[in-house]
């Protein structure tokens, strides 16, 4: 009993830290948000998962998990790809200096041979 009560504390703490918290990404947040709520309801047990399911309208408790479960695999998945994104943007960004110090290095190395 104290291991749920110790982890549904961590996961309520995560929720809120998923509203508080300013993230870089919307992707991120809601990995976060939908990832901890998954955790919660599966510490809460099928009793509550299924009333809550109700309230909702979707049809039990097993199909909720699953949608929540898909959300947030996709969460990750869009997280990921735009992690992906900016480490290419940065990437390039640093390529395309990089070639202009060595241009600017080059032209100099040249003006002095002349001199």
């Amino acid at each position: 009993m104290i291991y749920k009560v110790f982890f549904l504390g961590i996961f309520i703490f995560l929720f809120f830290y998923s509203l508080i918290r300013p993230f870089a990404n919307i992707y991120s947040r809601l990995f976060l948000f939908f990832g901890s709520i998954a955790g919660i309801l599966s510490l809460l047990g099928s009793k509550y998962a299924n009333l809550i399911a109700d309230y909702v309208g979707i049809e039990n408790g097993s199909y909720l998990y699953l949608y929540i479960g898909l959300v947030t695999t996709f969460m990750f998945i869009f997280y990921s790809m735009n992690k992906d994104s900016q480490l290419e943007n940065s990437l390039a960004k640093l390529a395309r200096e990089l070639s202009i110090l060595k241009a600017l290095q080059e032209k100099e190395s040249k003006k002095n041979n002349l001199s």
